[in-house]
């Protein structure tokens, strides 16, 4: 390429930045608007609902389990949310175990469960809300847990009548001890409708897939505060059924 021709090249070049810096330079600077009186308003009614949907998420969703009647009453008769603010801190500091520190051992516990719950239990909805969500929540892991997820041939134990039987997938958790509750506590979870949804049931022979067909559902919620004797017996006082070996339990 000839000198020439470079010069006018870097000519050009360097009148077009030039052209482009001048036009920057004169762009007049963007002005932000105030704010009106009607969008301050909105945006104060905007930032309202979030809090409260955030107080009411903590009411119905991280403590539902844990809150006392007497304390959602109080909860629910607070007028504004520094009120609201200073019920979830007392709420939290009269069961921290340690309040002389800065963790609360008791709290940190209580969301851990609920992310296992999330994590392990949802199916269809959210973990937090199943019946082993419920209990895990409120009590913890349980001591011992014996679970058959795939269901099919179940040797039954003396309790429920002895014999081999084919079932729905189940769980059975024993808890050796539960405040308020009592001692050597076994719950028994059923998932009848095979998509991962198991219920608390108190029937044992409930998991039976042939006798269950039969005899339907009849769920009996999720407080596990029955007496273990109710848990294993139906509820006209018998045994479960037929096994496959064809032996009449009684």
């Amino acid at each position: 390429m000839h000198t020439g021709r470079m010069w006018t090249i870097a000519i050009l070049a360097a009148a077009l930045f030039g052209a482009l810096g001048v036009a920057q330079e004169k762009r007049p600077e963007t002005v932000a608007r105030p704010m009106t009186e009607r969008a301050r308003k909105q945006q104060e009614n905007r930032l309202r609902k979030e809090l409260n949907a955030g107080y009411t998420r903590w009411l119905e969703q991280d403590v539902p389990y844990i809150i006392s009647d007497e304390e959602r009453q109080t909860f629910n008769r607070l007028q504004n949310d520094e009120e609201r603010e200073r019920f979830i801190e007392q709420f939290w500091l009269r069961r921290d175990p340690t309040p002389d520190t800065i963790e609360n051992e008791y709290r940190e516990e209580h969301y851990r469960r609920i992310a296992y719950a999330n994590e392990h239990f949802a199916s269809g909805i959210p973990g937090w809300r199943t019946d082993r969500g419920r209990i895990y929540i409120a009590w913890g892991p349980p001591d011992q847990r014996d679970e058959h997820a795939s269901g099919g041939r179940y040797e039954r134990t003396p309790e429920e009548g002895g014999g081999s039987t084919a079932t729905f997938p189940f769980e059975i958790w024993r808890y050796r001890h539960l405040d308020g509750i009592g001692e050597d506590i076994n719950l028994e979870f059923l998932d009848r409708t095979m998509s991962g949804e198991y219920r608390l049931t108190t029937d044992p022979c409930e998991k039976d897939a042939r006798e269950g067909s039969r005899r339907g559902s009849h769920p009996d919620g999720v407080d596990g505060r029955r007496h273990r004797a109710d848990r294993f017996t139906n509820p006209n006082g018998t045994s479960c059924g037929t096994s496959l070996g064809g032996q009449t339990e009684k």
